[in-house]
């Protein structure tokens, strides 16, 4: 009877791992941020946090300058692609989550979904051009993800600005749940077409 109560335990064990939730935060305001969230255990996937040094013991005969304070460099990847980039790269995830993201977004639960887009350009008919063009894209896309999924709250809002030289601003704020045993499934059945997903959102951003 050892054997079978072993073999109990064994099943206790797996089945609590995997109902686990997993929460994922998201957020883009000027510099990306992201935290991971496994039961209680809180993990800061970016920016990385800096590893602390060890302070120098000074010589008192010898004067150093005060170091320099590190500065913390601005995510610009959404800035460097520029707003074509930007469209590019909404229409690309549009055609991927029609197969493998479905199938991935069915077991997510958002939160809270928040995204805000003021759209600027050289003049007002460049702004306009510009708005109509995101408009096309984001709203689609949102829609067929957000309705693919459950969730609590969710808002997008897209303006225009008509400022002579505006530039165009992202906000983005999100709270993905999910279970570890659905992410287990999700790797059992999508595993390398997931990969192969993810190296063509790789390869638009080095392009």
């Amino acid at each position: 009877m050892l054997w079978l109560y072993i073999l109990l335990g064994i099943v206790l064990f797996f089945a609590i791992i995997l109902a686990i939730p997993i929460k994922v935060c998201v957020q883009y305001k000027k510099q990306f941020f992201c935290r991971l969230r496994i039961g209680f255990v809180k993990i800061i996937l970016y920016p990385p946090v800096p590893k602390k040094k060890k302070p120098k013991k000074k010589k008192k005969t010898e004067q150093k300058p005060a170091p320099k304070k590190e500065e913390k460099p601005n995510d610009n990847f959404l800035k460097e692609l520029g707003l074509s980039g930007i469209v590019n790269l909404f229409t690309r995830i549009t055609e991927l989550a029609a197969g493998v993201l479905k199938d991935f977004f069915a077991h997510i639960i958002i939160k809270s979904f928040a995204l805000s887009i003021k759209v600027g350009g050289k003049d007002a008919a460049d702004t306009a051009i510009n708005y109509g063009k995101v408009c096309s894209v984001v709203y689609p896309l949102t829609s067929a993800v957000i309705s693919s999924m459950k969730y609590t709250h969710y808002g997008v809002d897209i303006l225009p600005d008509f400022t002579e030289g505006a530039e165009t601003k992202i906000e983005f704020f999100a709270i993905f749940k999910t279970r570890i045993a659905h992410l287990v499934k999700i790797v059992l059945k999508h595993g390398f077409k997931a990969l192969k997903m993810l190296m063509e959102l790789k390869n638009i951003k080095d392009n």
